[in-house]
Order: structure tokens, then sequence, then C-alpha cells
């Protein structure tokens, strides 16, 4: 494909079938493929532009047809988009469906009895399908059925939980408990002292900042200065505007927690095992491969995941845009006053309380110094510009 994929697939049905469908969504997310779905839309509201941009940026289009899934016209619409592109994959979770007369020349997988196991041949059809249309997923997860290849054993293949993606298309990897070298002695003094820290819990970290297009699904409006496409991160949001986001997105997905990382969270994240300046080495030179900054922005932000990821493949956690931080800002000899050389600091989350916020990452119009993974900076809580948006973290 000429155009680089946000999503692997758009899976398209009737919300009254979101019951049969979800087992369809985990099995295909557990091979490895990035399923766009809409289950926190906004419920009796559908965005069309929302749809055509998550269209746009996924490979294939899976349709579910039942009946629910005939009378709608979205349904309609977006197995028609996939038509169109010739990447429709249609399966039918009801028997005597009479599917719309121009899906009835394609192959339809017959998905009526299937519960989930990944050896049914009309989940294999489905598999290989998509297979057909965009490849096997990056990072293979399952095996699918039917592959005579020797098996691996099990503590060699990812978690079935690495990666995880929402219904507004935020992609989460997941991070591993450990302990990490915070701060720098080669940095400002807001840096110092270095110290060690565990953070003792897994989580979700966003694979990018948040995008324009997610923001919209939820807040339904766009405040960022730089537009033109959805894909760039939006900006130009405040820390209190982003609880807003957040509080809002929680209603929409009440089994979920999500928030804005602390900075041991988020640095931790961002050095993904690195002890140098920057996640890939200490070689300024090379920034240009992992970051927009002012050298090589032209003065605007950029759609995100379009440079090399860190080594837990989280994209743009130098450059782009600043990251607001859920904690408030104070001094390491502050904060980190029990921290030893030999004793790590477990979970810090700052100070109790203060009236700033932190922002971290650098951004389009920062120079490399201010990119490193130690640097940090002062962020009014209540300040917009547009170098700032936010990575969002979700707790396990």
């Amino acid at each position: 494909m000429g155009k680089e994929t946000m999503h692997d697939i758009f899976l398209s049905y009737a919300r009254e079938d979101l019951e049969r469908v979800l087992p369809l969504i985990r099995a295909l997310e557990q091979y490895g493929w990035r399923v766009w779905w809409d289950r926190t839309l906004i419920p009796g509201q559908r965005f069309s532009h929302v749809i055509e941009e998550a269209l746009d940026a996924s490979g294939c289009v899976i349709v579910v047809w039942s009946e629910a899934a005939r009378q709608s016209y979205w349904v309609e619409v977006e197995a028609g988009e996939g038509l169109r592109r010739g990447v429709l994959v249609p399966a039918k979770i009801e028997t005597d469906i009479r599917i719309p007369l121009g899906f009835r020349a394609i192959q339809t997988a017959d998905l009526v009895d299937w519960q989930g196991d990944t050896s049914h041949p009309e989940y294999v059809r489905v598999v290989q399908a998509v297979t057909s249309h965009i490849g096997e997923p990056a990072v293979r997860i399952t095996e699918p059925a039917g592959e005579t290849a020797s098996p691996e054993p099990v503590e060699e293949r990812p978690s079935p939980e690495s990666r995880w993606t929402n219904s507004i298309g935020i992609e989460f990897a997941l991070i591993q408990p450990g302990e990490f070298i915070m701060g720098s002695n080669n940095g400002r003094d807001n840096e110092k002292p270095p110290h060690r820290v565990r953070i003792s819990q897994p989580f979700y970290m966003g694979v990018t900042p948040v995008t324009q297009v997610q923001w919209e699904i939820v807040m339904e409006s766009n405040p960022s200065h730089f537009k033109g496409d959805s894909q760039r991160p939006v900006e130009s949001v405040s820390w209190n505007d982003v609880q807003k986001f957040i509080a809002k997105l929680k209603e929409h997905e009440p089994g979920f927690t999500y928030r804005l990382p602390s900075e041991a969270e988020w640095e931790y994240a961002a050095r993904a095992g690195s002890t140098t300046n920057y996640c890939y080495g200490d070689d300024e030179a090379r920034l240009g491969e992992y970051a927009w900054y002012e050298v090589n922005s032209g003065g605007t932000t950029h759609p995100v995941a379009q440079l090399k990821p860190n080594a837990w493949n989280l994209y743009d956690v130098h450059g782009n845009v600043w990251e607001w931080i859920y904690d408030w800002y104070a001094n390491y000899s502050i904060a980190t006053a029990d921290a030893t050389a030999t004793s790590a600091v477990v979970d810090p989350d700052g100070p109790e309380s203060g009236s700033n916020r932190v922002i971290r990452g650098g951004s389009w119009g920062h120079g490399a110094r201010d990119c490193r993974s130690a640097y940090r900076v002062i962020g009014v809580p209540g300040y917009a510009y547009h170098d700032r948006g936010f990575r969002l973290l979700r707790q396990l």
C-alpha cells in the first residue's frame, strides 16, 4: 500500500450485535492486528468525518452482516467503501440474512456458530482474506490455525496483552514494572540529582500522543492550531482541558481507568531501558530519525508515528508536542529526599499540591537539548499553546 495505515482493520457492524462481535475483535487483536471499532462514539451519533478518517487510515474493512447490519445506513456506507477500495472482507453472524444486493458476489465467511475458536475453518477464512489484503501483522501474537511450523516456547511469545487499542483508536503498549535512574547530571539543575526509581506495577502507555481525530470523537471540537491532517497530535490544550477529555472518555468507557502519566512513569516509558540523553543514545545528529524538532519540523507538528519508535514501540517521545504530566512540579532535591544510590523511590507521584504541573518531551519548535528524556519544564495548568499535547496512560 502506498500510504502507511494507523489501523490494520476497520470493523463495521451494528451496535445491536456488539456482544456477538466482541469475540471477533479480540481474536483479531490477539493475532496482532490493530482493529478500529466504534464502541465509544457517543450513543445515537455517528460522525461522518471521523468514520471517513478511520476508514482511510485502515488497510482492510471487515463487515459483519446481520439483519440489524443490513438495515444500517452506516454499515452499508462503510462496507461500500471497503468494496470500492477492493479490501472488503464480509462475514455473517445470522443464518437467514439477505445480504444487500451489491455485496452478494463476494464470498462471505459464515460465523453463525463461531464461538471464538481460532481453528474454526470460517474464522481461518477471515484471517486468510485479511492477510491477502494487508499481509501478516507486524508482530504475530497468536499462530493461525493450520500452519505446520514448529511451535515456539510460550515464554518467547509476546503476551496477548502486550498491545491494546481502545474504541476511538488510541493504541496502547504494555509497560512492565522495573527500575531506572531518573534525572540526569548532564542537564539543568532541576534534573538533578539522578535517583533510582522503581515502577512496581504494569501499565498501558499510549503508543503516540492523542491525535486530533481522537480528541474530536470525544469532545466534538478541535482546538488545534495546526490542522490539515487529523493524525497530527492535538495541541492548544491545557492541563485542565485534558482532565475534561479524560472525564468524558471515562463516561463512555466506564470499565477503564485513564489518566495522565506521572513524571516517573513518563520518563521510564520514554527511556525504554536507556540511560542516555535520548531513547536511542547520545548522538544529537540522529535525533531527526526519532523526533520532529526545530531542525526538521518546518515549524509545525506532524502526523504521529511517522519516525522511529523507542525500544518499547512508543512514538514521538521526543519532539512533535510537549506532553502534559499529571504531577505538580517540584525540584528533585525536595521530591526525592529519601532516595539513595542503593534504594529506590517506589512509584513517586510528585508533591501533594502546587501551582504548576510538568510538561515533558520537547516539541516541534525546540532544540535537541530540550527533547532529552530527562528534560522537564514547568507548565501552567490553565495555559494552552500550540506546542502542547498529551499522551494517555491506562491504569491496570
